[in-house]
Parts: structure tokens; sequence; C-alpha cells
């Protein structure tokens, strides 16, 4: 690692597919508003005339963070230190990422989740361990995870790093347990299974809205069953059916 917290692989060269992950994240940076027109262009050119990584790194780093850091008044002097004897550690949402930051349990589980997480700096350590227990570390995807010091055997699915992203640097033990790194879910799947879990709900509103069409309500009908037999809730299966046995009276 260089003086700038860079990867140490500063004379690589940048592959196809890394530059367009760089690209994407400028775009994403464009749409929401945190860069003009005019600063996107300029980034572009910089971006595919990047030959090494770090050069690549070297524009990453001019734009906007790809995570909130802390205002400086707020950054913390002294580490971060959590440490219990039987609890388990959650730390997700909204929470401050120090430089150092040290979470210990005797007995329970750790899960640290940096997505929307405040960090101090673009390079943070975590030393992290537990007794007995299981370890599960969450990164945005571009983040560079680095193992440092005497750290377990870590069971990692990430994706290659983006130049200049965040690095965290982890020290991870488990004496009992395992030690996951991954990303978080993708957030279509988790909409698409809630979604799947108000679909009865929302079924019967459309039933009670159209009440007096019988066509349109067996037709409601026939599709919420389709779902109940792929695994839906009983008490809305009752209420269709009771509800399709009075429209065949009519």
């Amino acid at each position: 690692m260089n003086d700038d917290g860079l990867s140490a692989e500063t004379g690589s060269p940048v592959s196809e597919e890394v530059r367009q992950r760089g690209i994407d994240f400028l775009q994403e940076l464009l749409a929401s508003g945190k860069v003009d027109l005019a600063r996107f262009q300029k980034a572009l050119d910089a971006l595919l005339e990047a030959r090494t990584h770090a050069d690549f790194a070297s524009v990453v780093r001019s734009l906007p963070s790809p995570v909130e850091l802390t205002p400086p008044a707020r950054r913390r002097e002294e580490p971060l230190k959590i440490f219990y004897s039987r609890a388990d550690v959650r730390l997700e949402g909204r929470w401050q990422v120090s430089q150092l930051s040290r979470i210990y349990t005797g007995f329970g589980n750790v899960r640290i989740d940096l997505c929307q997480a405040e960090f101090d700096d673009w390079d943070v350590k975590i030393d992290v361990g537990t007794g007995f227990g299981k370890i599960t570390v969450i990164v945005p995807r571009g983040f560079e995870v680095r193992p440092v010091g005497r750290s377990g055997q870590v069971n990692s699915a990430l994706e290659p790093p983006i130049p200049g992203f965040p690095v965290v640097r982890l020290s991870a033990t488990a004496n009992q347990g395992a030690i996951r790194v991954r990303h978080p879910a993708e957030k279509k799947r988790r909409q698409r299974w809630r979604l799947r879990r108000r679909l009865p709900v929302l079924a019967c509103q459309g039933l009670e809205a159209r009440r007096g069409s019988r066509r349109e309500g067996r037709r409601d009908i026939g599709r919420h069953r389709l779902f109940l037999a792929a695994g839906g809730y009983r008490k809305a299966r009752v209420m269709a059916a009771a509800r399709l046995e009075t429209w065949s009276r009519r």
C-alpha cells in the first residue's frame, strides 16, 4: 500500500471489466446528482485513459466517496471498542466505523454490515473475534477486504475490488465457528419475495373491489389459487374458496 492508502498493485494494468465497473460507478454519481455533467465528462475521459491501477484509483479517489464519510469534527480520536462476554453483536444500519474498530464476544455471533455505515477514513481496520460463534461481515460491492494479522480461515465470496474504493483491513478470529465475508443480497430478489408475501392480501383486496363482476372475480380467484399452490397462506385460501362458492350460487 502506498502513502495514499491505495492498493499495492499500483503497476497492474486495468482490465476492461474493472474499467466498466468504474464507469458504472461514475454513472451512478451522475444519476444521483453528486457530480454535474462537466465533472462527469472529465472523470470519464480520465478513466478511459488510465492504464494502471494507480492511475485508475487516483481518478476514483477524486470523486465523491461511494460511502458516507464522517465529517472531520465527528471522527473518533480513539478506536471503537465493543467487548461482551456472552452476547451477540450486530452492527448494521447507520453506524460509525472508526479508523480502528475492535469487536469481541466470548460466546455469541458477530454480524458487521458496512453497507449503510459512516466511515472515518477511506482505509479502515476492523479487528473482530469470538470464542464460540460465527462472524459475518457484509461489505458493499467494489470494496477491497484485505486479511491482516492473525486472521482465521475466511470464507469469502467477493467480487474483485475497484481500484480507489475504500479498503477494509480485516483481522478476524473464531475459535469455534465460521468466518464469512460477503456482499449484500440482491435488492431485486428481496423485493420479489416481499411482493410474493403481499400477493394474497392484494388479491383479496381486488376481490372486494370487483364483487359485481363474476368473470373478473373468478379470474382473480384462479390467480390467487395458483399462488396458494406455491405456498400461500391457509387463511387467504379459505377466504377465496368461500367467496367463489358464494358467487357460484348467484
